[in-house]
């Protein structure tokens, strides 16, 4: 009865930036297919790739090509940088607000002296933020496929394919949510574990950036969760979308042991 009210807590806490980030992605989405369907963009996309650098043009080529028909751009809509900047922002502020800001303030030592063992606690942070994170997704995903059915026809093959984007993207951000989690229960300040995740990420994809313009450093992309979540790739049945949610479960798997193990013997303030 405690966890249940405690991932209710973590609900009410979250919910405000959620709804919002659920109807702004799923708006998104229909404006992405409606410009599509609407405005030749294969010409106006010829027209800036025509005034880019070489390099530039060729990064730019595997990203937006998919742009061109109705199908990419839903896969492209879920990996717009503002989508995924929600997102992002969605993992870092729960485990930052529940661990360290409640540390700070004294508010989890008071739910600790409940009885139950500070694992349960834990786990059921990482559920309720994991839910959370799923329906923001899930909605993403209704809206991806009501704009295709409104501009244009959702096959079979297309709503597989979405379905694999959307598992993918969730266990990225659950990655994500699951690495400050961890940083959360080592740190000792809310804001120190949310900037230094917010930091790590942004590493992550500008290097993943850069490994698409500079070949010497492609080999860093292995190393990359971003590498690990692809989907125009997904869409175009060119990705691995075993191997990438191996990779990101196995990771997963390991960020939450650590957090785990380390909570438990975590002296409090």
């Amino acid at each position: 009865m405690i966890k249940g009210a405690y991932i209710r807590l973590v609900w009410r806490n979250n919910r405000t930036f959620a709804l919002f980030s659920m109807v702004f992605i799923t708006l998104f989405q229909f404006l992405i297919l409606y410009l599509v369907t609407t405005f030749d963009t294969a010409a106006i996309l010829s027209a800036i790739m025509d005034q880019l650098p070489p390099m530039i043009r060729a990064f730019m080529q595997d990203s937006f090509f998919s742009m061109l028909n109705y199908d990419g751009a839903a896969a492209f809509g879920l990996n717009h940088p503002i989508v995924l900047t929600l997102l992002v922002i969605t993992a870092i502020n729960i485990p930052s607000h529940h661990i360290s800001r409640e540390l700070e303030t004294g508010t989890l030592e008071l739910l600790l002296a409940h009885p139950f063992r500070r694992n349960s606690l834990l786990l059921s942070l990482w559920i309720s933020g994991s839910l959370i994170i799923m329906t923001i997704i899930d909605t993403a995903l209704i809206g991806s496929c009501t704009s295709i059915i409104l501009f244009h026809d959702l096959t079979r093959a297309i709503f597989g394919h979405l379905l694999e984007i959307c598992l993918n993207l969730w266990l990225l951000i659950t990655l994500i949510f699951t690495y400050t989690l961890l940083i959360a229960v080592f740190g000792r300040t809310g804001l120190k574990a949310g900037n230094t995740s917010a930091g790590i990420t942004f590493l992550f994809y500008l290097l993943f950036f850069l490994a698409q313009l500079w070949s010497t450093i492609s080999f860093t992309n292995y190393f990359n969760i971003f590498n690990y979540y692809q989907p125009q790739k997904l869409m175009l049945g060119q990705g691995n979308f075993l191997r990438d949610a191996l990779v990101l479960s196995l990771l997963i798997t390991v960020c939450l042991g650590l957090s785990l193990r380390k909570f438990g013997k975590r002296d409090l303030p």
